[in-house]
């Protein structure tokens, strides 16, 4: 039954013509059907509409109106993985060195459920920036080298092995299940004598009678050169064993068919035996009478709801290899192995084949074989060193390091003279710096000093300028023997112990106090000031 979503129901679609639904082993699926414009349903069909088959539901990307009969196009619908926005995926701890597994049930909506996976054991970072969880979906798949089985409908992501291998031993033959046989062929990369080198270019020629190559000529006897580079591998003999399948695999065109066939399976239960299942091998029987039976994968089912028998399926022999899944994306590509060794890729696409350097792990070599890294404590200083001055940021859960500075959260500082005597540190409980040491050649402004001495030879306080004789601010000078030019009544009593001969005056006080410029205090200095402080 075919649908569409029309005020939260689903209403059947009815009049449509020649639709079919095109399901691939990445997991891509979509569906497609002719629609007059006299159809009362014709209206609907705009982006982003959603239609439902029996197994999935879909989103309507493409109409080509106005026509006499439009044909419509619609693939799953994921509109719940693109609502929520990631500016770095590296930068979330939750995604760093994770299994696919991890990535995934961190970042799938609410209802989802993720399936499978169990297989992938390796981990990794996704490298996605300024993305959508459906980007990081799609780039999980390449990064951690899988497939998927999305169910719309149930909410369900499965997460396949690609390389897990299926014969159930169904067959297709023009004798009983073949209609119609479409076959393209590639020798675009054919090698026949492959060079490789794993890690710090070890080669196995000590194993393989001197020679650090591998050869097939089954399919030509031409000499045909390639290269593989590959430094995961560290064991010769195993390198050996994996260069010779890969040899296998090149030698030989890639070879596509594209078969119509019956689905006997799907109307008669006595044909069960032969269901079409994606990624599983088939046995094509081309040619009876010359028995040419050959095995591929499929790699494509067109199924047609509305007439279940008839099925197109697509196989093809074409190898899945990392280096073809990251010609396809043209990207860099930044892996975060298992024991967090980064190392980026290269991609060039102006050569004859991709070099991938690729680090330490994989799961078709049953993982790590072997990481060393060793870091000295001069090392260290020197990356450390080189990252702040080139502008990169080193931040840890407690401390930053940039071009702005050294930043510390939650205090903690302390720091220690040559005698390994502590000189400056923050108390935890009081939030108070304290500090035993020597301030010099230093301004200090805006702050309260609560107790200790300070001494200084000359300076300014406050607008108070201090020398060694005392202070004085323009107007007002205190001497360092206590003498001002600001008289009090004080002063008054302090005249009349001096011309009482009670207290001996000293230069000072001579200087201080004889108004009348005589020499000597006497007691016309005394009426003097008297009469000054009456007039304030």
């Amino acid at each position: 039954m075919l649908a569409i979503e029309l005020d939260n129901k689903w209403v059947p679609i009815s009049g449509y013509t020649d639709f079919f639904i095109d399901k691939s082993e990445e997991g891509e699926e979509s569906l497609s059907f002719d629609i007059h414009k006299d159809n009362s349903f014709y209206q609907y069909m705009r982006s982003l509409v959603r239609l439902k088959s029996d197994d999935n539901i879909y989103s309507i990307i493409g109409a080509n109106k106005p026509a006499e009969v439009a044909t419509i196009t619609a693939e799953l619908d994921m509109s719940e993985w693109k609502t929520e926005h990631f500016t770095k995926c590296a930068e979330i701890s939750a995604l760093q060195t994770k299994t696919i597994v991890d990535v995934l049930e961190y970042i799938k909506p609410i209802g989802w459920d993720i399936v499978g996976g169990e297989f992938s054991v390796i981990k990794r970072t996704p490298d996605c920036e300024k993305c959508n969880r459906y980007d990081i979906l799609m780039r999980c798949k390449t990064i951690y080298d899988v497939q998927y089985d999305i169910d719309t409908i149930s909410k369900t992501i499965t997460i396949v092995d690609p390389y897990a291998s299926h014969d159930d031993g169904v067959y297709i033959t023009p004798e009983l299940n073949m209609t119609g046989l479409d076959y393209k062929e590639t020798g675009t990369g054919i090698v026949t004598r492959l060079y490789c080198y794993g890690a710090d270019d070890m080669t196995f020629s000590s194993v393989n009678g001197g020679k650090p190559y591998v050869e097939n000529y089954t399919y030509t006897d031409k000499v045909i050169t390639g290269q593989w580079v590959d430094g995961r591998y560290y064991d010769m003999s195993n390198f050996l064993v994996d260069a010779q399948k890969k040899v296998n695999e090149l030698a030989v065109p890639v070879g596509c068919y594209t078969i119509s066939t019956k689905d006997l399976a799907a109307y008669d239960d006595k044909y069960k035996d032969l269901k079409f299942k994606l990624r599983h091998n088939v046995h094509c029987i081309i040619d009876p009478k010359n028995n040419i039976d050959i095995i591929h994968k499929i790699v494509n089912i067109r199924r047609y709801p509305d007439n279940e028998s008839e099925t197109i399926v697509t196989l093809s022999n074409a190898a899945r290899t990392i280096e073809s899944q990251i010609k396809s994306y043209q990207e860099n590509v930044t892996e975060l192995t298992q024991d967090g060794y980064k190392k980026e890729t290269t991609i060039r696409n102006n050569s004859k084949s991709i070099e991938l350097i690729a680090e330490k792990t994989d799961q078709n070599t049953k993982g790590i074989q072997k990481v060393e890294q060793q870091i000295t404590p001069e090392q260290l200083l020197v990356t450390v060193s080189d990252s702040i001055n080139k502008g990169n940021k080193l931040n840890t859960m407690q401390v930053i390091i940039d071009l702005l500075g050294l930043t510390i959260k939650n205090g903690g500082i302390k720091v220690y003279d040559g005698n390994n005597s502590l000189v400056l540190y923050v108390d935890q409980n009081t939030k108070k710096l304290n500090f035993s040491g020597t301030i010099s050649g230093t301004t200090i402004t805006g702050t309260l000093f609560d107790g200790g001495t300070i001494r200084t030879n000359d300076g300014n306080i406050g607008g108070w300028n201090i020398d060694s004789n005392g202070l004085y601010n323009g107007t007002v000078k205190i001497k360092n023997s206590g003498i001002t030019n600001i008289y009090t009544w004080a002063d008054v009593f302090m005249v009349r112990m001096i011309v009482s001969n009670i207290v001996t005056a000293d230069a000072d006080m001579i200087s201080h106090y004889d108004f009348n410029g005589d020499g000597k205090i006497t007691s016309a200095d005394y009426v003097a000031l008297k009469n000054r402080l009456k007039a304030m």
